[in-house]
């Protein structure tokens, strides 16, 4: 507001390209850098924006939709020394990092090599997945991370399945409000979670919790076989839920991880080009997917090949360029590769409005 009117709407979008400086330079240079290789160069292998890193395949639980717990390529882990030295590797091409699993707190070293991430290599964003139930033995993570994610698919207690999260929800909650006492900001905490047939009603419930604690909501519908479950577009309690989240993102009540549109696409199920190698995914020994980690198939190793550039040049020559594979998973990271490839203007307005 000025002098009691708004603001016109350019000027509050200059007010955040100041306020977000770091951020806006990093994605204006990866947006020209891309687009020189889409338009130039004519590929669609574009240049990593944050990696995925799986430190380890190991899980304390069994969540019925984890693409994680029966991997069809599994790797070794590394120990904590050749660790560092992939996140060196990594570092090299990308200030982003995004640790997970299996379950990331599993791992003895996780507080070394999350700390070693921030502090030695000075990546700019480091972030944690985790099913939240061994954060009390992990607290030095907090004093490392920029952001964690910990995953939540009910508030209702079920003790039926014991290695379902519902079964362990309330030692969940007090790790939950654990992160929210060390974490600097409530919004530094994202609850992220996977929507199926049956729990769309404990989702609404998630979606108000995150609003009257602050946290950041996340979402996706689930995967089984590689495929979204389609049926959710002829279910009316789906279609209410995804309408709330988008108001709700629309409306900045609250907040939400993603753009309306990006939401509308991921949660609807829309067409949307992918552009996976923005957010190239690293198995615990180097290997690293190409063109993506559904399609299992391995380009190369980090440590061997040194760099993404080349791992990706490997895969392109062993498997030809990025396929069109009709935008089948509807996974957050593939559709937001796609508007920030494609709409990228107007997802940087949205994103810092």
């Amino acid at each position: 507001m000025a002098n009691g009117r708004p603001e016109p709407s350019a000027l509050r979008l200059v007010r955040g390209l100041l306020r977000h400086y770091p951020f806006v330079l990093k994605n204006f240079r990866h947006y020209f850098h891309n687009l020189w290789r889409r338009q130039v160069r004519g590929t669609n292998i574009v240049a990593p924006y944050a990696a995925v890193l799986y430190v380890t395949h190991k899980c304390n639980l069994d969540c019925t939709y984890c693409t994680q717990k029966e991997p069809d390529v599994f790797s070794d882990e590394l120990g904590t020394e050749d660790t560092i030295r992939l996140l060196k590797v990594i570092r090299r091409e990308t200030d982003s990092i995004l640790f997970t699993g299996g379950e990331p707190t599993l791992r003895p070293d996780i507080e070394e090599l999350t700390r070693a991430a921030r502090f030695d290599l000075k990546f700019r964003s480091v972030l944690l997945v985790t099913n939240g139930t061994l954060l009390h033995k992990r607290q030095k993570l907090f004093d490392s991370l920029h952001s964690i994610i910990i995953s939540l698919d009910s508030l209702t207690v079920d003790s039926r399945q014991p290695m379902s999260k519902p079964s362990v929800l309330p030692h969940v909650l007090e790790n939950l409000q654990l992160a929210r006492s060390r974490m600097p900001r409530p919004t530094d905490v994202t609850i992220s979670t996977v929507i199926e047939e049956w729990n769309i009603g404990e989702v609404e419930r998630i979606l108000d919790f995150c609003g009257e604690q602050g946290f950041v909501f996340a979402t996706q519908s689930a995967l089984h076989e590689k495929m979204p479950n389609l049926r959710l577009r002829q279910n009316p309690r789906y279609q209410a839920l995804v309408g709330r989240i988008v108001e709700r993102r629309r409306d900045r009540k609250q907040p939400i991880n993603g753009t309306p549109k990006l939401i509308r696409t991921m949660l609807e199920f829309g067409d949307f080009q992918c552009f996976p190698t923005m957010f190239p995914r690293v198995y615990p020994n180097g290997d690293v997917f190409y063109p993506c980690e559904p399609l299992k198939k391995i380009s190369g190793n980090l440590l061997r090949e040194g760099s993404f550039t080349k791992v990706f040049a490997r895969g392109r020559k062993l498997y030809g360029d990025i396929p069109q594979c009709k935008a089948v998973c509807h996974l957050f990271a593939n559709v937001m590769s796609s508007y920030y490839v494609k709409d990228f203007w107007g997802l940087a307005g949205d994103t810092i409005r």
